[in-house]
Order: structure tokens, then C-alpha cells, then sequence
């Protein structure tokens, strides 16, 4: 799991960059995740399964938010770039649309 998440520098604080901050932000709270989800369930103490309980709901749902994200068209696949092709073929005086009369009820 290491090889996956984003290394933190070595500089100081002050010295790093926004994206390192947060690149050291996202892997230890992905840690702390990890290590709250895998200590044992202790059904006596009401407040760590709770927080347990919040953890591990806090990382579902950004589970859910990244395949949502995955799932989502991608932006260069708008309607105006669909459009276009034929667009363009109207303009060369060619047919966009196949109509059958016979399909028409009265």
C-alpha cells in the first residue's frame, strides 16, 4: 500500500508546496484510517466504535465518490463535439436524419 500513496518531503513545513502539503495531509490520514479500521472491535467502549463507525463511513463514501467520478462522462464528450459531425454534414447538403413515412400512425 506505501508504493501507492505520495511521499512525504523532507523539507520543512514552510518550504513545501501546497500539493506537498497536501500530499503528506492525504497519506496520514489514510494511515490513520488504516489503523483505526484495523484495531480489533471492542463493543464495550461505545465512543471508539463510534468513531470506528465514522471512519469507516468517511471512507466509503469517498469510495463512492471516486467511482462516481470514473463513471462520469469525460468533458471532452459534450454534446456540442457530438453535435458537430453532423452539423457539418448538413452544411455539405447531406442527410442527417433517416425518416420512414411508414412509421407514422394516425
Amino acid at each position: 500500500m506505501d508504493k501507492l500513496l505520495p511521499e512525504v518531503p523532507d523539507k520543512p513545513l514552510e518550504q513545501q508546496s501546497d500539493a506537498e502539503l497536501f500530499a503528506g495531509n492525504f497519506r496520514r490520514s489514510l494511515l490513520f484510517s488504516r489503523r483505526v479500521l484495523d484495531r480489533p472491535d471492542d463493543w464495550g467502549d461505545a465512543e471508539f466504535m463510534k468513531t470506528k463507525r465514522e471512519v469507516a463511513l468517511a471512507v466509503q463514501g469517498q469510495a463512492v465518490r471516486l467511482r462516481v467520478a470514473e463513471l462520469a462522462p469525460r468533458a471532452d464528450d459534450s454534446v456540442v463535439e457530438r453535435l458537430m459531425p453532423r452539423v457539418a454534414a448538413i452544411r455539405r447538403g447531406e442527410r442527417v436524419i433517416e425518416i420512414d413515412l411508414g412509421d407514422v400512425s394516425e
